[in-house]
C-alpha cells in the first residue's frame, strides 16, 4: 500500500473512532491526521496553520499570528503515542464500557501499525500551546507532530461543543 493510501487509512480509522466517541449530547470530537502547511521547520509550520484556523474556522474570523500561541514541541515516543489514542479512542460514555484490556490494545495498535505504515522514519513531537486571551480553540485537545524532512503531518484529538 502506498503513503497516500495509508494516510487515507488512518484518516476512516479516526473518522470512525471520532463518530463513535461523539457524545449523544452538544460534545462533538474531532480526531484528524492533516498534512501541515510547506514551511523552514516544524514550529513555523505549525504556527501557519494555527494562523490559517483563526482566519477561516475561527468565529469571528480574525488575525492572530503565531507568536501568540505560544507554541512548544517535545519530542515523545510510542509509549506517548499510545497513551493519547487510547485516552481518545475511548473518551466517550459508550466507548469506555469496551472491554479494556486486549480489545483495547487491539484498536489502538491497528490504528499505530497503520499510521507506522504511513508514517515510517517521522519524528513524533508532543506538541502544546497557550493560547491568546480571549481566543478559543477547544475543551481539551491533544496533538503530536510528525516530521521528516520538510514532510510534516499533525495529528489532533479535541472536544468542542
Amino acid at each position: 500500500m502506498n503513503s497516500a493510501l495509508n494516510i487515507d487509512h488512518c484518516r476512516g480509522f479516526l473518522d470512525a473512532l471520532a463518530m463513535l466517541n461523539s457524545e449523544a449530547s452538544d460534545l462533538c470530537a474531532t480526531y484528524e491526521l492533516q498534512r501541515l502547511p510547506d514551511a523552514p521547520d516544524l514550529l513555523t509550520a505549525l504556527g501557519l496553520r494555527v494562523e490559517d484556523d483563526a482566519l477561516h474556522a475561527g468565529s469571528p474570523a480574525c488575525a492572530l499570528p503565531a507568536p501568540l500561541w505560544q507554541i512548544t514541541v517535545a519530542p515523545c515516543g510510542r509509549a506517548h503515542l499510545e497513551q493519547v489514542c487510547r485516552r481518545w479512542f475511548f473518551s466517550s460514555e459508550h466507548m469506555r464500557t469496551a472491554p479494556p484490556d486486549r480489545f483495547r490494545a487491539c484498536l489502538v495498535n491497528a490504528f499505530l501499525d497503520a499510521l507506522d505504515m504511513s508514517l515510517a522514519g517521522f519524528a513524533a513531537h508532543a506538541v502544546t500551546m497557550t493560547l491568546p486571551p480571549g481566543v478559543w480553540y477547544a475543551i481539551h485537545w491533544n496533538e503530536i507532530a510528525f516530521e521528516s524532512g520538510s514532510e510534516r503531518y499533525l495529528l489532533h484529538f479535541s472536544h468542542s461543543d
